[in-house]
């Protein structure tokens, strides 16, 4: 059910607004002004505003240029008589997703609701992954930004392991296999001193000062990036 508040100083046509989205289907506030908006939205969130811009006290473009700021995931509908080019414009500049002139047939008012309902509540596009590549033949680690970082055999071991499980963790015993060390007879402080040395030779290369290799408790080490392996050439 689409939250919408209709904001309008007429009263009448407050209530014809109001009824015919609620025959639609939709949970419907009518308000008088931006104070009884502000105080609405303070306890009850809104999908959909449909605003009047001449209302008492501050105007309908006033009150869609800080409520674009403040709920940006809100859409706004504009409502009036004002139909001239440069009021449509400055509509849209003040937030307006879309300017309607009045009369409005109802039903395309509620049909106007259902669509900015389902533009705004579309989740954003993922962003792709920033991928890492690891080069066995020159053991070169090249991080997301195009930086190499030169790896020791052992080190180039360690990330093969890690980068084939990922974004599971491995556990402390494989990466031992890994660099030729089974258990039982392991000293596993080896172990953490060369991924040590390997998780600060990254650090030096992380831009963002974050580092995919951590440590995963319990278990054994992650490499929580994606990464793209070249085995030969």
């Amino acid at each position: 059910m689409i939250r919408v508040a209709v904001v309008e100083d007429n009263t009448d046509l407050r209530d014809e607004i109001v009824f015919h989205l609620r025959r639609h289907g939709h949970a419907v506030v009518g308000l008088g002004d931006g104070i009884a908006l502000d105080a609405h939205l303070a306890e009850h969130p809104i999908d959909v505003l449909v605003l009047d811009l001449g209302l008492p006290g501050e105007d309908g473009l006033s009150i869609a240029t800080r409520l674009r700021q403040s709920h940006p995931g809100m859409a706004i509908a504009m409502l009036t008589a004002r139909g001239e080019l440069d009021d449509r414009l400055r509509g849209f500049k003040t937030g307006a997703d879309i300017y309607l002139v009045k009369p409005v047939d109802m039903r395309e008012l509620s049909a106007i609701a259902e669509s900015l309902h389902r533009r705004t509540r579309q989740p954003p596009a993922e962003a792709p992954r920033a991928e890492w590549r690891l080069d066995f033949f020159t053991m070169e680690l090249t991080t997301p930004t195009g930086v190499s970082v030169m790896l020791t055999p052992t080190e180039c071991n360690l990330m093969r392991e890690m980068a084939e499980a990922t974004p599971e963790p491995v556990p402390r015993g494989r990466l031992a296999v890994a660099i030729g060390h089974p258990e039982p007879d392991f000293d596993y402080r080896r172990l953490e001193t060369t991924l040590s040395r390997l998780r600060k030779k990254l650090e030096m290369h992380c831009a963002d000062g974050s580092n995919p290799l951590r440590s995963a408790r319990n278990v054994g080490y992650v490499f929580a990036a994606p990464v793209r392996l070249q085995k030969a050439r």
